[in-house]
């Protein structure tokens, strides 16, 4: 049986993961310090790690040293809420498995195990019968791409040596399979060998500029998704890198978490595009039968979605109406109280002075 060892400072989490884990099969134990957990290394033998950075009595890239010296060739997943705490350069010289944000789920903790221990995934085999209609290819296609570019392969196309290296330890942390090119020369050499799920292409580069790789490598490879990488580069060049073919511009300088974040958005962009277009290419193989019972579909949608947005507007009229006229009957019934209200008090007050008059006459003839 695999062992495992959990360390974060949060009583709830680590025991909580072990219990996890345990369920799971392995056994698994939890210490809330980082050098509780040096000392369990140091009296036992565990096959994977999986650590907080932030721990109240040791700094993390610190804790990961002791960790390596205690059992260098153990696996180590480290947990963190934010890339911005964290020595990027650092953390990737100690061989760091994975590296996962807070907050992570259970399906990605569990794959992160599986694959650190060697451990063969669980395949389930989803069997339906799909008629060949836009539906069951629209499931078919997005199956086939769901994923597929968090493991994908990155080129990374810059002249400055540092940057590229940071980008490349960041993606890398997360499982993306990372080459670098120094210029667009050597990034146009690498597409003609390797297929790249994501090219970032700095704009102004020595030997080839970012513009002219671009074109370049939509003669070769149409389907490439290439995102622009800029800091100084002005508008026209901008422009004209997207009209050669990229998709979109990343302005430098970049956090690794704004890095992450612009990568997952990219990624949904890059599957949605390539979802549309195999959605279109399944459309030209279906028969005729199959293209008007579609048509028909969605032209009953959008019957029924104008039917449903005339209801709501009809049923808004009516409220409005109806509000218009509770709110004058409202206004009418209040003014007729307050008129008799106002009669009641004024004949009140009449006959308060008559009364008033009349004692006063009666004390004028007494005198």
């Amino acid at each position: 049986m695999k062992k495992i060892l959990v360390i974060d400072d949060e009583v709830k989490i680590a025991e909580g993961l072990a219990k996890m884990l345990s369920s799971w099969g392995y056994d698994a134990k939890s210490v809330t310090s980082g050098l509780k957990g040096i000392d369990c290394l140091r009296s036992g033998q565990f096959n994977l790690v999986i650590t907080d950075l932030r721990m109240p009595d040791i700094g993390g890239i610190e804790l990961l040293k002791r960790i390596k010296a205690s059992a260098p060739e153990i696996k180590i997943i480290v947990l963190s809420g934010s890339l911005g705490e964290i020595n990027i350069p650092e953390l990737s010289q100690l061989d760091i498995f994975r590296l996962l944000e807070k907050p992570v789920s259970k399906k990605d903790i569990r794959t992160a195990v599986e694959e650190a221990l060697g451990m063969p995934q669980a395949k389930t085999e989803i069997k339906t019968d799909l008629k060949t209609t836009e539906i069951g290819r629209e499931a078919i296609v997005r199956d086939k791409h769901k994923s597929s570019f968090s493991k994908g392969n990155v080129l990374v196309v810059d002249d400055e040596e540092e940057l590229a290296k940071m980008i490349k330890n960041v993606l890398t942390l997360k499982n993306y399979n990372v080459t670098t090119a120094s210029d667009g020369m050597m990034a146009v050499e690498k597409i003609q060998s390797q297929r790249f799920d994501l090219i970032l292409m700095d704009i102004r580069m020595p030997n080839m500029d970012g513009i002219e790789a671009v074109k370049k490598i939509k003669e070769i490879n149409p389907d490439s998704f290439i995102v622009m990488m800029t800091g100084m580069a002005d508008d026209e060049e901008i422009e004209k890198a997207i009209e050669e073919g990229g998709y979109a511009v990343l302005r430098k300088p970049f956090s690794p978490d704004g890095l992450l974040k612009s990568i997952s958005w990219f990624r949904n962009a890059e599957e949605n595009i390539k979802f549309k277009k195999e959605q279109r290419e399944a459309m030209k193989n279906i028969g005729a039968w199959d293209k008007f019972k579609l048509r028909a579909g969605k032209k009953m949608e959008n019957y029924r979605m104008n039917i449903l947005t005339v209801s709501l507007i009809t049923i808004s009229i009516v409220i409005g109406i109806s509000l218009v006229f509770f709110m004058e009957n409202l206004r009418v019934s209040l003014t007729r109280y307050y008129s008799k209200v106002s009669s009641s008090y004024t004949d009140y007050m009449d006959k308060v002075i008559g009364y008033l008059d009349r004692d006063e006459q009666r004390e004028l003839k007494g005198k």
